[in-house]
């Protein structure tokens, strides 16, 4: 009996395990061929398009106002982030507190450091300037304090007389700013500190006066380009050694974010032309004339309805869609170490909020991270183990788990509002009771009474607003930034920030704690 065996072959293709590349590099070994397969598909057939070759443009500008009438923070040089978030005093920094302090105290001939008054010399310092603590003349407190004559005004010349506002809200730990075009107001609401952009303002209602107007501008436009962009010819062979994935998004250069969005939808037929304007203005194009390669014109108009850079509120403040806000924003600054780092979170089981200050003056504090979680021995109070050929004996604890640098905040009405209000915890285990060092960061005062020097600082009551703390706890912190202004000087000031945290501090506070302790049968 005969057997029939039927074989089949078919093609497959062989996937390049080996090299990915060659995919994205779509090689054509026989371009010729490929064009001539082209021209018998009829994919050469086309129509007749036109090109840009000139652009005629008109803009109007609306400049910034100098915030709050300071030339020292004009929008136009100062970036944004240096304005809203510059505490009254940057201007001492710890090199002039102790250079003004020297001179002046040498110039007046005030008495000698063993003889002087302590609150006219150098405290709380910050790292590693501690070491000139009570070493010298603070110049900030000679400044605050001596009188002004000839000697005064000869040392303090450099003192800038306007101070900046300090727009940190304690209350709602975020900065509250409101900037002027003119007698339109631009309001920055609830800042956490960092990067500022355009997005980050609103347009409040308000009278809008026109813009400068500017002369109309002739530019020639140019073909969209950027590395691995398709040519705009069938016959062009294009560069393989390009990896489109390669370029990540940068959120200082905006092009970047949408550069897979232009590759995928007809990223050859985009073109571009310059505007030219300056930093801290609205800037409104009002009228774009485009002639072709026809010599005909064309008059392009922004899309109705939505647009992508459009400020909240624009249309109720009267300003048009294709209004933008340009300023210059902080991208690569030079970032100190944590100066002051606070950790907020309400612990459910003691009934309050607590503050616990981790680092002061660039130090870090002994309130080691374990005590963020729980009692630092890990027991719970009255947990030592049995002892069965011992009496059981007890020994009260009034209070549980206090810990330095940990402040209770409990709920209160104030003024009709209520609020989180400051504490101080009380060590029930001395007689009499004696209270725990009060709070020493800056980010735990009331504006109201804020100094540089926190020797010098008041003991204000902080309140904080409920609703600012999240569940899960906030991390606050201080430190120095600097970046350059526009007319290329250097900026320096402190910044506050607020941070989120992954889980609130536990303090394991306990009141009326009976501990077992072994004595003799």
């Amino acid at each position: 009996m005969s057997r029939v065996y039927e074989l089949y072959r078919r093609l497959e293709s062989i996937q390049p395990f080996g090299d990915l590349e060659r995919g994205f590099r779509a090689e054509v070994h026989d371009p010729v061929w490929f064009l001539g397969r082209q021209w018998q598909m009829g994919e050469h057939h086309g129509e007749d398009a036109s090109s840009p070759v000139e652009v005629r443009y008109a803009l109007d500008q609306i400049p910034l106002l100098p915030f709050d009438g300071n030339p020292e923070l004009d929008p136009q040089v100062v970036p944004p982030e240096a304005i809203v978030e510059s505490e009254p005093d940057d201007w001492w920094t710890p090199g002039r507190r102790v250079r003004l302090g020297k001179t002046y105290a040498d110039a007046a001939g005030l008495p000698s450091v063993d003889q002087a008054d302590p609150s006219l010399l150098l405290a709380s310092m910050p790292f590693p300037y501690d070491r000139f603590d009570g070493k010298g003349y603070d110049g900030f407190r000679l400044y605050q304090t001596q009188p002004q004559n000839a000697i005064f005004d000869t040392v303090f010349a450099e003192v800038s007389p306007e101070m900046p506002r300090d727009l940190w809200d304690p209350a709602e730990l975020a900065y509250q700013a409101t900037f002027q075009a003119g007698p339109l107001e631009l309001p920055l609401p609830r800042h956490d500190g960092g990067h500022i952009d355009w997005y980050s303002v609103d347009a409040a209602s308000g009278p809008v006066v026109p813009g400068t107007g500017q002369a109309d501008h002739q530019v020639i436009p140019s073909r969209m380009h950027y590395p691995g962009a398709p040519h705009p010819r069938w016959w062009q062979i294009e560069n393989a050694r390009v990896d489109i994935g390669g370029f990540p998004p940068d959120r200082a250069h905006f092009a970047t974010m949408l550069l897979i969005d232009l590759i995928a939808s007809h990223s050859d037929d985009w073109f571009t032309f310059p505007v030219t304007t300056a930093n801290g203005n609205l800037v409104q194009l009002r009228e774009v004339v485009i002639k072709d390669s026809f010599d005909d014109t064309w008059i392009v108009t922004p899309p109705t309805g939505w647009s992508l850079f459009a400020l909240s509120g624009a249309q109720d403040a009267g300003l048009d869609s294709a209004t933008l806000l340009l300023w210059p924003t902080v991208t690569s600054p030079l970032v100190g170490t944590v100066h002051e780092e606070v950790v907020l979170g309400v612990d459910e089981d003691a009934n309050m909020l607590w503050a616990v200050e981790m680092r002061l003056n660039g130090k870090d504090l002994p309130t080691a991270e374990s005590s963020l979680t729980g009692p630092d021995d890990g027991q719970t109070p009255g947990g030592t183990g049995v002892d069965g050929s011992a009496r059981l004996a007890y020994r009260y604890n009034p209070a549980y788990g206090l810990r330095p640098y940990w402040h209770p905040y409990t709920i209160d009405n104030v003024n009709g509002n209520r609020r989180f209000v400051q504490g101080r915890l009380a060590d029930l285990r001395t007689s009499p009771a004696e209270l725990m060092p009060e709070a020493q960061a800056v980010l735990l005062r009331d504006g109201a009474n804020y100094t540089a020097d926190p020797a010098q600082q008041t003991a204000p009551v902080h309140q904080i607003e409920p609703a600012t703390v999240p569940d899960q706890g906030l991390r606050l912190q201080r430190r120095w930034m600097l970046v350059r202004q526009t007319d290329g000087r250097p900026r320096l000031w402190m910044q506050r920030q607020r941070l989120p945290l992954l889980s609130p501090p536990v303090s394991g506070l306990r009141f009326d704690v009976l501990e077992q302790e072994e004595t003799p049968a």
